[in-house]
């Protein structure tokens, strides 16, 4: 089904994870809502497009104060930092990726998935054990080492653009894209905007809120696995793999 765009229903979804989130916040036990993915990726869009707001407020800061924010369509030397994406991030991609006209993204994403899962090899699991704040930074530095392109860069463009995670849309590099890569210093220059801030960080206890209700028991996940995850499960372990390797789901991309 396609992603609700429905504002009363998107209302009525926020609203029950709101009150779930204020009443966790008072300390009271919470059976977070059952969901439907195309309400989260509908719900998440809505998030999407007033993050964008604030983004596009932080540009016309940025330029009046004088400075250049250094991305542009093309430029894709962030695109090999590791992304961990809470569930409802994922869910959105893949139920974006699920619609008719995305059918050729989607096709592009399976048959380049393989490729990137190899690049990654075990750090994958080295960041899934991670518990530590300074273990997670080690495993992500050491997998950023790695130089993998993230799976939906297509020729240097962003194929999940308008579904892509908020932390794709919040980073940028101010003046200069020369540190964003793998092997360089990482000392990446920031516009400080505080709308764009405070929208992000208003945002992050949704987020939470919908990771939680809809895989509780797990940690978050580099995004390219949870969408791989994602399209797996809604084609069937047993059935042919979407990437059209002739081969079952379990024995190809999903293994």
């Amino acid at each position: 089904m396609p992603i609700t765009t429905d504002p009363e229903r998107l209302q009525e979804v926020g609203g029950e994870l709101g009150a779930a989130i204020q009443a966790a916040q008072r300390g009271e036990r919470v059976r977070l809502p059952v969901l439907q993915h195309r309400d989260v990726a509908g719900l998440t869009m809505s998030m999407h497009s007033q993050l964008d707001e604030a983004v596009a407020a932080r540009s016309l800061a940025a330029h009046a104060a004088g400075h250049h924010i250094a991305c542009s369509a093309g430029c894709s030397t962030c695109c090999v930092s590791p992304l961990v994406v809470p569930e409802g991030e994922a869910v959105t991609v893949a139920e974006w990726l699920g619609e008719p006209a995305q059918a050729e993204v989607r096709a592009a994403f399976l048959a380049r998935y393989p490729a990137w899962r190899r690049g990654v090899g075990d750090s994958l699991a080295v960041m899934q054990r991670a518990q530590t704040a300074d273990q997670q930074r080690e495993a992500a530095m050491h997998l950023k080492g790695k130089a993998v392109m993230c799976a939906f860069n297509v020729d240097g463009l962003c194929s999940i653009y308008d579904a892509r995670p908020a932390r794709c849309r919040r980073a940028h590099a101010l003046e200069t894209n020369a540190n964003c890569g793998a092997g360089t210093s990482g000392e990446v220059k920031y516009f400080e905007h505080g709308l764009t801030e405070a929208t992000f960080a208003a945002q992050e206890p949704m987020r939470g809120a919908l990771h939680q209700a809809l895989r509780p028991s797990a940690g978050l996940d580099l995004l390219c696995e949870a969408v791989n995850r994602l399209l797996g499960a809604s084609a069937g372990r047993n059935e042919a793999c979407p990437c059209g390797s002739g081969a079952k789901f379990k024995k190809c991309c999903g293994a």
